[in-house]
C-alpha cells in the first residue's frame, strides 16, 4: 500500500512498474446461513488455479528482489456471517484496477447461469417405472397418430373427385384421312405419289387411305392378294412410298375388299377342280331337285337385281356371287379361309401399313342352310324386295372380323387401325359389340349415307337430324362424304362441294375426303385444321341448332373447362343471303371472330376482309359455310 493508502501490487522489473488486480470483492446477499463456508471453498480451489496459470512475469516481486509478502487483508472478502443467498437479488462483482499509478474499483453484475440437472438425477428419472411408461405411451401415441393422419390422407385422395385428364386422341382421330388413288397423278404410279406428300403436310394431314392396289384380271377383279398391279409401279415403289410418309409423320392403311376374288384366282381354279382344301373356299350348291331343269338352290339376289347364283359347268354346282356374275364369294364358314386372310393381313402389315379399311365386309358370311329370303313389298326381283337377313350383317360377320382385328393389333402394338369403308347401321354394331366382343370391334364407324347421297338440296333439318342421331350412338364415327360408287363433286357444283367438306371438317369425328376436296380449299382447310389439335375441339361438347326458319345449320365445339375459346361452324342451305343472329346460342357473347369461309362466301357482296363480326348479324352467302371462334360469357365472367 502507497502512502496515500492505496492498495497496489506491483512488480519492478528493471526499475518498471507494472500493476496487477489481485482483489475482487463481491457483494453478497442477506441470507443462507453456509454460504460463507462454501464459498471459501470455493475461492480457495479458484486461487490455487490462478496461481498455477500466472506467468513469471506476473508474479509479484518486492523491489529489492525477494519474494513479496501476501497481505491477508488483501485477499479478504468482505462477508457477513449468518446471511442467505436470495436468488432475487443480483451477484456485485467487485474489480480493483490500477491505472496510472492509480487504483479504481469496477463494480459490475454477475449474470446467474441456469444448469440442468446433471446425469445422475436424469438417471434416477430415466429408470423411474412411471417414466418409463409415460415415454412408451408417448412413443406409441406419436405413431398412432401419424399412421391415422396418413390413412385419412390417402382416404381423401381415394374419396375425393377425380379431375382425371382426358385420353389423348389416337393418331387416326386427329387428322382427316385423305383418300388417294392412281388418278391423283398424271403419271398414275406409286413413285409420283409421293409428290403429293409436301402438300397434305401443309395442310396438317396425318392419315393416307391408299385405295385398292391388288392385282387384278381385266374385269379388274382381285387375282392375288399379295401382288400389286403392274401398271402402278412394284413392290419397292410401294415401300419407298409408304417410308416417305412416315418421314413426315404419316400413317398409310391400305383400302382391301376380302369378300370375293376373280374367276381367275387360284383359289377359284383349284376350288372348281375340287382339290384338296380348296374344294370349299368358295359357296357352293346344287340346283333345286324338285324343279324341272335346272334352278339355283334359293332365291337370293344380287345387289344388282338378278340371281346371286351362277352355274359352273366344269363342277356342275352353283357358286355365289353377292356382286358380279366375274367376283364369286368367298367360303369364311371355312376356318382355313378366315386364316388365308390373316396371313395376307400380316403381309401388308409388315410392309409397313398401319391398318385397313375393308369393303363389303356386311357380306362375308351367308346363311350355311341356304334357307330363302323372305320377300317384302315391292318390284318382284329387286334386291330391295327381299330381307336379306340370310346374306348380310349376319353376327358371324363380326366373329371374322374379330379375329382380324387381333392380327392388326397384335403386329402394330395395339396401335393399329381397323375399320370398314362402308356404312355400318349403329343397330348392327351394337349387336356385334354386345355379342362377338367387350371391347372395340369397328373403330371409326361409319353412317354416311345422308352424306354420301347429297345432293345440292342438302337441308339444315337433314344434316341436324343425322349428325345427332349419330353422335348419340357413336362417340368418334368417320364422316365420309364421297362414298365409294359417286364422289360428291360428280352430284353437287364444286363451290358447294368446298362448302360441305369445310362444314364436315370440325365434326365430332373423323372425316374422310379425297385429294382433290381438299386441295381446291387449300387455305381455308389449313386454318380450320389445324383446330382439330385444340382441346376445345379434341375434347369439347358438340351442339347442333337449325337457325333461321330452318335455313342454317350450326354447330359448336367447346370445352369451358380447358379456358380455350369456342368453335362455331355454320352452314346456310338456302339459295339467298341470310343474316344470322348466332347471340341467341348461351355459349356465345357479344363478338365472333372468322376463322375461315368457304370460297362462294364472297356472294352478294358481303366483305369478306372482315374478322371480327357482330354475333347477332353475321351475313352468310348462299350454299356457304362459315367458321367462328368465340369466348363464352361464362369464361369472361
Amino acid at each position: 500500500m502507497d502512502k496515500s493508502g492505496r492498495l497496489e501490487d506491483s512488480n519492478e522489473v528493471n526499475g518498471t512498474k507494472e500493476s496487477v488486480v489481485q482483489a475482487t470483492y463481491k457483494k453478497l446477499p442477506d441470507e443462507d446461513t453456509n454460504w460463507q463456508q462454501k464459498q471459501q471453498q470455493q475461492e480457495s480451489k479458484e486461487e490455487r488455479e490462478k496461481e498455477d496459470q500466472v506467468p513469471e512475469s506476473d508474479t509479484m516481486v518486492k523491489q529489492n528482489g525477494t519474494e513479496p509478502e501476501v497481505d491477508d487483508e488483501a485477499n479478504e472478502r468482505m462477508l457477513q456471517d449468518n446471511v442467505k443467498l436470495s436468488p432475487k437479488k443480483d451477484n456485485i462483482e467487485v474489480k480493483y484496477v490500477s491505472e496510472n499509478g492509480d487504483a479504481k474499483i469496477d463494480l459490475g453484475t454477475v449474470k446467474e447461469v441456469l444448469s440442468g440437472m446433471g446425469k445422475e438425477e436424469l438417471m434416477k428419472f430415466a429408470n423411474d417405472p412411471f417414466w418409463i411408461r409415460l415415454r412408451w405411451f408417448l412413443f406409441i401415441a406419436f405413431w398412432v397418430l401419424w399412421a391415422a393422419m396418413l390413412a385419412g390422407a390417402v382416404a381423401i385422395v381415394v374419396i375425393a373427385p377425380k379431375c382425371n385428364s382426358p385420353e389423348p386422341r389416337k393418331w387416326w382421330q386427329e387428322s382427316p384421312i385423305i383418300h388417294l388413288d392412281e388418278f391423283d397423278t398424271s403419271t398414275h404410279k406409286l413413285k409420283d405419289m409421293k409428290d403429293l406428300l409436301y402438300p397434305l403436310e401443309q395442310l396438317n394431314v396425318k392419315t393416307i387411305s391408299l385405295a385398292s392396289i391388288l392385282e387384278t384380271d381385266a374385269n379388274g377383279q382381285t387375282i392375288s392378294f399379295r401382288s400389286i398391279r403392274s401398271n402402278l409401279g412394284t413392290i419397292d415403289d410401294l415401300k419407298s412410298f409408304i417410308e416417305a410418309a412416315e418421314s413426315k409423320g404419316k400413317h398409310v392403311i391400305l383400302e382391301l375388299d376380302p369378300n370375293h376374288s376373280s374367276l381367275e384366282h387360284k383359289w377359284f381354279k383349284e376350288s372348281v377342280a375340287r382339290n384338296g382344301n380348296y374344294n370349299d373356299y368358295y359357296i357352293w350348291a346344287s340346283p333345286k331337285s324338285e324343279n324341272v331343269g335346272r334352278s339355283p338352290p334359293n332365291n337370293w339376289l344380287s345387289v344388282y337385281g338378278d340371281s346371286a347364283w351362277e352355274w359352273n359347268e366344269q363342277r356342275k354346282q352353283y357358286y355365289l356371287h353377292q356382286f358380279g356374275k366375274t367376283q364369286p364369294e368367298l367360303n369364311f364358314h371355312n376356318p382355313a379361309v378366315v386364316k388365308e386372310f390373316e396371313e395376307i393381313l400380316k403381309y401388308w402389315l409388315d410392309l409397313g401399313f398401319s391398318g385397313f379399311r375393308l369393303e363389303n365386309a356386311q357380306f362375308l358370311t351367308e346363311d350355311p342352310n341356304l334357307l330363302d329370303e323372305e320377300s317384302l313389298r315391292g318390284t318382284p326381283g329387286a334386291y330391295d324386295s327381299l330381307n336379306h337377313i340370310r346374306t348380310r350383317e349376319r353376327i358371324e360377320n363380326g366373329q371374322v372380323l374379330r379375329q382380324w382385328r387381333n392380327v392388326v393389333l397384335n403386329v402394330t402394338n395395339g396401335q393399329g387401325l381397323f375399320t370398314l369403308r362402308d356404312d355400318i347401321s349403329p343397330d348392327v354394331l351394337q349387336v356385334f359389340n354386345d355379342h362377338v366382343t367387350s371391347g372395340v370391334l369397328i373403330d371409326l364407324p361409319q353412317s354416311s349415307q345422308f352424306l354420301t347421297t347429297a345432293t345440292v338440296d342438302l337441308s339444315a333439318t337433314t344434316l341436324d337430324g343425322n349428325i345427332t342421331n349419330i353422335l348419340r350412338r357413336s362417340e368418334w364415327p368417320a364422316w365420309d362424304i364421297n362414298g365409294r360408287y359417286q364422289p360428291l363433286r360428280s352430284r353437287v357444283p364444286e363451290p358447294v362441294a368446298e362448302s360441305i367438306t369445310l362444314m364436315v371438317l370440325l365434326l365430332p369425328g373423323t372425316p374422310v375426303f379425297k385429294y382433290k376436296d381438299v386441295i381446291s380449299i387449300r387455305d381455308a382447310f389449313d386454318e380450320v385444321s389445324k383446330k382439330r389439335e385444340t382441346d376445345g375441339f379434341k375434347y369439347g361438347e358438340t351442339k347442333t341448332y337449325v337457325m333461321n326458319n330452318t335455313q342454317i345449320f350450326a354447330y359448336t365445339r367447346h370445352w369451358l373447362k380447358s379456358g380455350s375459346p369456342g368453335y362455331l361452324v355454320a352452314y346456310n342451305s338456302e339459295n339467298q343471303i341470310r343474316l344470322v343472329d348466332f347471340s341467341s346460342i348461351s355459349d356465345i357473347g357479344n363478338e365472333v371472330k372468322v376463322i375461315a369461309r368457304s370460297p362462294n362466301s364472297s356472294g352478294g357482296g358481303i366483305d369478306t376482309t372482315i374478322t371480327k363480326l357482330n354475333a347477332n348479324a353475321v351475313p352468310m352467302a348462299p350454299k356457304s359455310t362459315i367458321v367462328v371462334s368465340f369466348v363464352s360469357p361464362e369464361a369472361t365472367a
